[in-house]
């Protein structure tokens, strides 16, 4: 008894000390790879309990291959052992023991699984001993496997870790290279709001060191206004852990302000706790202006999409009555629509192509159909159109005549482009067919026009031409030609051959209207007279007329004008002018026979105021005579003689212009100074045959432009012929003068007389030349004193009375009156 207690205590003491040197196991593997973790639980085992044979499994949780070692080779059939036990993949959910492994020997085994169903490996163990495995076998080996499964785990733990943060090393390098490279201003903060990464684009932004900008020193950067609500709304996400988004102005550089919108978001690890804050800042400058814009612009979009309903409604409504205007537009037009298919030889006609064939809508169009209305001179020309168009497949436009049922002949212009239809690979032409008869016809009367226009030009000696002021190309029609004596079948016109025609005088003259009408853009008509000297020496005289014609910038691109040959119109305005001078003579004969006629009562009317002259000047020598001289007297006296002397001298004065020969001289003169100045030159001759002269003249009249002598000679014309009418007649005559101012502006002259009067008939024929009442008249005084009327803008008639009598009335245009007609 007491030697089994002693060897059983021994027993113990050994469990003991070999429990104490496995539990040392795993501070010796603390680093150690997995594998020699597996070899030292091996070596361990059949050291310390004196085994045969040690195999150690230990498995990867992540499912990586897992680490065997053996040692010994006891229990060689392990492997099939494991294959046939268990679930078939060696895993094990409790522990086995083995009493024959096979072989020679006698050995014992066992499998003990570490974790559930053998999850973390297994240990198996073999010995020749009999009492294998013991109790205590048993305990150790569990305690071992747990040390190594455990120690194995640190490992695999620690290897991951590692792995963990090298990883995480080479992803933030990786993190921070990327939001270098990124155009947004990047940031990163901590857990609790705390920035603690700003990227250099917030830097260069800003011109702040990054230092400044950690913790909350960013929050200086954003505009004052900014800062406050902005520090709020990322306190309230950092304390609700939620996603931050929200606008502000940064501060650049350069004092101005930018828009950013900023999105943050919180990085949670495994179990969702903030770990890290992410965010962006994007530069939304651009895009606020952008969108200030478009604000300013909604209410102009608003009222353009409003016009723009309207015109869409209203060109809806266009289309709507266009479509139900279509038909009657192609009649108005005389324009009908059609539709050829080449390979089924199909036609389709609009209703109005129907009423230009004159066919009915009930017939079947074909090209023989066509052909059958065609005029037989036009059928050859009309089918080798329609095969070449069907053969070639080309646009086609040509024009034919029609021979109507009635015999009446239309023309039409047929247009043609071809149309393929993708679906069924058919080919057609689609066009229009014009009922060109109308204008056929005004082409036809054009023409016509065209030639009466050169008959015209021919017959009136005028020529039309351009000339393009960019090309210099001259054009000129078949008169201008013959007015130049060119011959048109040969002559194409230069400005060469035009002023190899002027004459070497007027050249300069014609360069010069050249250049302005080619550079000056504000002239509107130009005319001009210049001579050309034909081959054959005869000089010829024109007149050109031209205007410039304008492109849509305003710069001359052409002139255009006419000339016209005025020869013959110079040559009569050159004998007019020889007439005009003839008939002034023989007005100045008549002055000068009228005044020799009136001799003797010019001459009392001019002793009448030097008598008085002689009178006064007797006075003043009496009155300065005296013992004691009147002076006042004497001056009174001498002023009479000076009046006298002036009214002598005014006298002569006119009767001298009356003699005076010379070309007329226009001045702005008072009519009623003019009749006065005549009522005294021949109130003498009236009163010998006691005859009175009144002036009824009208004040404020305007003055009139007007040749002096030329009026006083119609005056005293009309006063001579009214006393010559009285003279006869015993009893006093009176001739009255008035003048007024007409309703027109005009002033009104008129000289009556209470003569015998005219004959309704002798009106007018007193004014022909050489008629004459009087037996020694000429019949000259009063075409010319017509004429005169007339040269200055008026006119002069003869007006009958029913009891006795004429009067004689002339109009005379005043200056007001002539500057308006001007």
């Amino acid at each position: 008894m007491p030697i089994e207690a002693h060897a059983e205590t021994v027993t113990l003491r050994t469990a003991l000390r070999e429990l104490v040197a496995l539990s040392t196991m795993p501070a010796a593997w603390l680093g150690r790879e997995p594998h020699t973790i597996a070899a030292g639980l091996a070596d361990v085992l059949v050291g310390c309990l004196h085994l045969d044979f040690a195999f150690v499994r230990l498995c990867d949780p992540k499912g990586n291959t897992p680490i065997e070692v053996t040692r010994g080779d006891a229990w060689r059939g392990l492997p099939r052992w494991l294959q046939t036990h268990g679930d078939g993949r060696g895993q094990f959910s409790w522990k086995e023991i083995v009493t024959d492994l096979g072989g020679g020997e006698t050995y014992r085994g066992i499998v003990i699984p570490i974790g559930v169903n053998a999850t973390g490996g297994l240990v198996a163990a073999a010995s020749i001993r009999a009492d294998f495995p013991s109790e205590i076998d048993q305990l150790l080996l569990s305690v071992a496997a747990n040390h190594a499964a455990t120690a194995f785990q640190d490992s695999r733990l620690m290897s991951d870790r590692c792995r963990a943060e090298e990883a995480l090393r080479e992803s933030e390098h990786r993190w921070r290279s990327l939001t270098e490279a990124l155009p947004q201003l990047v940031w990163a903060a901590k857990p609790d709001g705390t920035s603690d990464y700003f990227s250099t684009q917030w830097t260069e932004y800003t011109g702040v060191p990054e230092s400044e900008l950690l913790g909350s020193g960013w929050i200086d950067a954003l505009h004052p206004d900014d800062r406050e609500p902005t520090r709020q709304f990322w306190a309230d996400s950092v304390l609700g852990r939620r996603p931050y988004d929200v606008e502000y102005r940064v501060r650049r550089r350069d004092g101005a302000y930018g828009w950013f919108k900023t999105r943050g978001l919180p990085i949670r690890d495994s179990e969702g706790k903030v770990v890290k804050w992410l965010g962006t800042c994007t530069d939304i400058t651009d895009l606020r202006r952008a969108e200030e814009g478009l604000r300013q612009s909604e209410q102009e979009l608003r009222e353009a999409r409003s016009e723009l309903e309207m015109k869409v409604a209203q060109r809806t409504a266009d289309l709507w009555r266009s479509e139900a205007h279509l038909a009657e537009a192609q009649k108005v037009s005389h324009t009908g629509s059609f539709g050829w298919s080449v390979s089924s030889g199909q036609i389709y006609w609009s209703e109005e192509t129907f009423r230009i064939f004159e066919y009915d809508r009930a017939n079947k169009p074909t090209v023989e159909f066509v052909l059958q209305r065609t005029h037989p001179a036009d059928k050859p020309f009309v089918r080798e159109t329609l095969d070449r168009a069907a053969r070639d497949r080309k646009p086609f436009d040509f024009e034919h005549r029609l021979l109507m049922q009635d015999g009446t002949v239309k023309y039409v212009r047929v247009v043609g482009h071809p149309s393929a239809i993708e679906e069924s690979g058919k080919f057609e032409f689609v066009g229009a067919v014009t009922d060109i008869t109308e204008s056929k016809r005004a082409e036809e009367s054009l023409r016509r026009s065209e030639s009466y226009l050169a008959e015209a030009q021919r017959l009136t000696k005028t020529g039309s031409w351009a000339w393009n002021v960019r090309t210099g190309a001259l054009f000129w029609s078949q008169e201008i030609l013959r007015i130049y004596d060119y011959d048109p079948a040969k002559m194409v016109p230069t400005w060469a051959d035009f002023l190899g025609r002027v004459h070497p005088e007027d050249r300069p003259g014609i360069e010069q209207r050249r250049k302005m009408e080619s550079t000056q853009k504000d002239w509107v008509v130009s005319e001009s007279d210049f001579r050309i000297v034909l081959p054959d020496g005869r000089i010829k005289q024109l007149h050109s007329i031209a205007h410039p014609v304008m492109d849509e910038s305003g710069e001359i691109t052409e002139v255009v004008g006419t000339v016209m040959d005025v020869t013959e119109r110079k040559l009569a305005e050159e004998e007019r002018e020889r007439l005009r001078q003839v008939q002034a003579d023989l007005a100045h004969v008549t002055r000068v026979t009228t005044m020799g006629e009136l001799t003797a009562s010019l001459a009392h009317e001019i002793k009448q105021p030097i008598s008085a002259a002689v009178t006064d000047a007797k006075t003043c020598l009496r009155w300065l005579g005296r013992d004691d001289p009147d002076i006042a007297e004497a001056r009174e006296a001498a002023s009479r003689t000076v009046k006298d002397a002036m009214r002598a001298a005014d006298i002569i004065s006119s009767i001298s212009l009356l003699f005076k020969k010379g070309a007329p001289q226009r001045e702005l003169l008072d009519v009623n100074e003019l009749i006065r100045e005549m009522i005294v030159l021949l109130r003498s001759e009236a009163s010998r045959y006691s005859i009175s002269i009144h002036g009824d003249l009208a004040d404020n009249l305007p003055k009139i432009m007007a040749d002096r002598v030329q009026l006083q000679q119609v005056l005293m014309n009309l006063m001579l012929n009214g006393i010559d009418a009285m003279k006869d007649m015993g009893a006093g005559g009176e001739l009255t003068i008035n003048s007024q101012q007409s309703e027109n502006g005009q002033l009104l002259i008129s000289v009556g007389d209470t003569g015998m009067g005219l004959q309704q008939e002798q009106a007018e024929q007193i004014f022909d030349a050489f008629f004459t009442t009087k037996p020694q008249g000429t019949g000259m005084g009063l075409p010319i004193s017509r004429s005169i009327i007339e040269s200055h803008g008026g006119r002069l008639w003869a007006a009958t009375h029913s009891s006795r009598g004429a009067t004689f009335q002339f109009t005379l245009p005043s200056e007001g009156a002539a500057h308006q007609a001007a």
